[in-house]
């Protein structure tokens, strides 16, 4: 029986305080005349909202994949050309605006970009979002996991930075094998240079039941930087994951990123049994999969 499944741990994330110079302030009193820096949208008075840690007075953009609907497989047939699929998208709170008409950073404006994979696909900076815009695309006919990601852009080429901003589906290409992704962290996605703690998910494709260990069930280690499937030969790297995922809240953290130099870093996601040998599928092979991550200190 073929299953998909997803799973997430989810840790707080401490977020320091922000301090700008100059005409910003911190303190949210609209008598003030000023404009507000902040970190968040609590940061803002009234209903202001936060874009680029400055308060806006405006509605940031909601950015939602209708279809193709998250997780869907398509069937692998080897030789065969890519999957063609349209895209179907919907947005609110954002005016296209030409990028031949306008460069400039306007709150509320803007473009879209899609992103096949994290290749960018396709823009569109015309036409009326309420009703939704179709766009072709096309998925790799390589089985597993195919990321989609739609992502709101000021038109001077600066994401839209709240979290509705951008939709992220994954769908699969499925040869009937079993699969495992990291749905979080995302492809690219930046993180400082010290160590933390940050969400991970994961989702599954296949005949395999995924759980926390607690459970009995399969579940996934989460390695940082190690390669793959040399880990595998050397016992003191198949022990050195940073995470567990699902977790058991009491035994086991969140996924923990070291301190780091700048640069990318592979995050490599490895199903593994209850009792955390490595897990083998019908072809007697480890099921696992791998993205890079930014360290950045921006």
């Amino acid at each position: 029986m073929l299953m998909d499944r997803s799973w997430q741990f989810s840790s707080s994330l401490l977020v320091p305080a922000l301090f700008i110079a100059g005409c910003l302030t911190n303190v949210p009193d609209p008598a003030l005349g000023s404009t507000y820096a902040c970190v968040d949208d609590s940061d803002c008075p009234g209903t202001q909202t936060c874009l680029q840690q400055v308060c806006e007075a405006v509605e940031l953009p909601v950015v939602k994949i209708v279809n193709p609907e998250d997780e869907k497989p398509y069937t692998y047939t080897d030789g065969a050309a890519p999957h063609a699929e349209v895209l179907n998208l919907a947005a609110t709170n954002l005016v296209l605006r030409e990028l031949s008409e306008s460069s400039e950073a306007v709150a509320g404006e803007g473009h879209l970009v899609v992103f096949v994979d994290e290749i960018e696909v396709a823009l569109i900076d015309s036409g009326d979002l309420s009703g939704g815009v179709q766009v072709p695309i096309e998925i790799p006919d390589v089985p597993g996991v195919h990321r989609i990601r739609v992502q709101a852009r000021l038109n001077d080429g600066t994401d839209y930075d709240n979290e509705t901003a951008r939709a992220r589906n994954l769908v699969w290409v499925d040869d009937k094998r079993i699969h495992v992704a990291l749905r979080s962290p995302w492809p690219g996605e930046s993180f400082s240079l010290e160590s933390q703690p940050v969400q991970a998910t994961v989702a599954v494709l296949g005949d395999v039941s995924i759980g926390p260990p607690s459970t009995g069930l399969e579940h996934v280690h989460v390695h940082y930087g190690d390669s793959f499937p040399a880990c595998l030969d050397d016992p003191l790297c198949v022990v050195g994951y940073v995470g567990i995922v699902p977790s058991n809240d009491d035994e086991f953290g969140p996924v923990f990123l070291p301190k780091s130099a700048a640069g990318m870093v592979t995050l490599t996601a490895l199903i593994k049994n209850s009792d955390h040998t490595t897990y083998l599928d019908d072809m007697e092979e480890p099921v696992w999969s791998e993205i890079q991550i930014l360290r950045t200190n921006d």
